[in-house]
């Protein structure tokens, strides 16, 4: 209920944050300075959020991240300046790793390792159904009130607060205490990070696949809607169906690419679909009308349905007593690299040509992200043969 209620939420405003924040005077640079001091932020609560997790109580911190959830659109509401925005963007940020990482850990200890991939999907294929009406609502609601503007923008917030408010209420009432493991709650805060990585060759390179990652989409993620409108001329309605096209194509395919990873591997699912990230890239710098946008926001649908498999990987690379901290882990070294990414974004944007940014992620992903993901261990072969990946002698490939 929750998953629904909040993708609905997140639905009617995600196209138009951006937008928002140029509306309200920003230029790309300062766009990217916005996201940057939100990054900053997650370095400082990313682990600490991880630790207390594995170590004192998922449910805590999970509802620490609901009410930070339910402020973020209030804020966005109340804003008169771009200035004002950097607090909504900084609980924004939050969010992504305090209730993302927690609802992963959380599902992924509630699945079995066969049929992780699928259940991630299943769930995901819940929470997109309603992303599917809400950009269209949202652009309909936008072009009602005269069209891409700041005033017609902030009605999305209210509604977005209230939604976010009800259910995370009911969460609050709902959502049950998942006990840690009894050896965990004697662990310091620095030594239990080190147990960790300790004996792990594999977590390092999943942690240079999440940097390189973490860079390459923090300098484009917050100017994909402002090139859209600004660069090829898209209207709210049109950003509606571009979001709306998205959800399709990722609620279609959530399922069967789940069955997919959990029948062939994790590794072998996200190599298979990679090629559809850089088609969508090509296609929005290529774009001559408007209405390639919709299909170029479709094809990234099939990396949004994939998402389950990337999120069973991440997971299965290490115990599930130690996934809070793993999680923690990865979101403190992708805070890191996020900081300058989307200041060095808006800086070829303004500076470069609009386009680079997005032809630098195709390059960066192709040539370097994905061979380095090829020589992490398929984690699903792991689970068949010894429940899971934990620390080895053995030599990396």
């Amino acid at each position: 209920v929750r998953g629904v209620c909040s993708s609905f939420s997140k639905g009617l405003t995600q196209n138009y944050i951006s937008i928002y924040v140029v509306e309200l005077g920003a230029d790309t640079i300062q766009l990217g300075g916005l996201n940057s001091v939100g990054s900053l932020v997650n370095t400082f609560i990313s682990a600490p959020i991880g630790w207390l997790a594995d170590r004192y109580s998922l449910k805590t911190a999970f509802l620490l991240g609901l009410i930070l959830e339910v402020l973020m659109p209030l804020f966005f509401a109340l804003a008169w300046s771009w200035e004002m925005l950097v607090i909504p963007i900084v609980l924004s940020s939050m969010t992504m790793v305090t209730t993302l990482t927690i609802e992963r850990v959380l599902a992924a200890d509630s699945l079995k390792d066969r049929d992780r991939a699928t259940g991630f999907g299943v769930l995901m294929t819940l929470s997109q159904i309603p992303v599917m009406v809400a950009p269209v609502v949202a652009g309909i609601i936008v072009e009602r009130l005269g069209g891409i503007s700041a005033e017609a923008i902030r009605p999305l917030f209210y509604i977005s607060f209230v939604i976010s408010l009800l259910a995370s209420a009911w969460t609050y009432f709902k959502l049950k205490e998942v006990e840690p493991s009894p050896s965990i709650r004697h662990e310091s805060f620095l030594s239990g990070f080190k147990r960790v990585l300790a004996g792990r060759w594999w977590l390092k390179r999943w942690l240079l696949v999440e940097l390189l990652g973490s860079f390459i989409f923090g300098s484009t993620l917050p100017f994909i809607t402002v090139y859209a409108v600004e660069v090829k001329g898209a209207d709210a309605i049109t950003l509606g169906l571009m979001g709306s096209a998205l959800s399709l194509v990722s609620t279609i395919f959530s399922i069967p690419l789940g069955r997919l990873g959990d029948k062939i591997g994790r590794k072998k699912t996200i190599l298979l679909l990679r090629p559809t990230l850089y088609l969508s890239y090509m296609l929005l710098v290529w774009a001559p009308r408007p209405e390639f946008l919709i299909l170029s926001f479709a094809l990234r649908g099939f990396l949004w349905s994939a998402t389950n498999v990337w999120m069973s990987m991440q997971m299965e690379l290490v115990p599930r007593e130690e996934r809070g901290r793993w999680g923690g882990t990865i979101n403190t070294f992708r805070s890191i690299v996020r900081i300058p990414a989307p200041i060095i974004g808006g800086f070829l944007w303004t500076y470069v040509d609009p386009s680079v940014p997005f032809l630098l992620l195709i390059l960066i992903d192709s040539l370097v992200r994905m061979p380095i993901l090829s020589t992490v261990p398929e984690t699903l072969t792991e689970l068949e043969k010894d429940g899971g990946i934990r620390p080895s002698t053995r030599k990396p490939d």
